[in-house]
């Protein structure tokens, strides 16, 4: 069973279970959870919270993992909240092997790097591309279409998101 030392916070959203827990914590909880029955790995993602002004949450990026028990058919989400330059989390592929993939797409949308993955390399956008396109302060832009009126006058995101 998992402690209660390792949950920062628990509650439900839209009747989904949710418990938030340390960072350094992740990969410990995730291992009790799936010792306790929810041995599938839904989904693994990340939330940019940049442009958020409320306060509510403790860092800018929240690390989101969903679990599901497949004998009770209950989910739970796992809450992580990081921050840094690049933000870094301990991996969980060795818990969860399909989130060897999940984790590549992370860092490659969102720059977050999950420590101890075997093969953290871009998996969606080119080996070249500069930047993380799912970040709230990416540029918003898109190609000049030559033919267009306006190509002289593209538009692109403020400077403060």
């Amino acid at each position: 069973m998992i402690s209660d030392n390792l949950i920062l916070e628990r509650g439900v959203s839209a009747g989904d279970a949710w418990i938030a827990v340390a960072p350094e914590n992740v990969h410990m909880a995730l291992g009790a959870l799936k010792e306790e029955g929810y041995r599938l790995l839904v989904f693994l993602t990340c939330v940019d919270h940049l442009a958020d002004s409320s306060g509510q949450f403790p860092a800018r990026f929240e690390v989101v993992y969903e679990l599901r028990n497949m004998e009770t058919r209950e989910l739970i989400r796992v809450r992580a909240f990081i921050d840094g330059d690049p933000p870094r989390i301990d991996s969980v592929h060795d818990l969860f092997p399909p989130a060897n993939w999940d984790e590549r797409e992370t860092f490659d949308m969102f720059g977050v790097v999950f420590a101890g993955h075997p093969d953290l390399t871009r998996i969606l956008m080119p080996d070249d591309w500069v930047g993380h396109p799912l970040r709230r302060d990416f540029p918003v832009g898109g190609e000049v279409v030559e033919f267009s009126e306006e190509h002289e006058t593209w538009q692109t995101a403020p400077e403060k998101a």
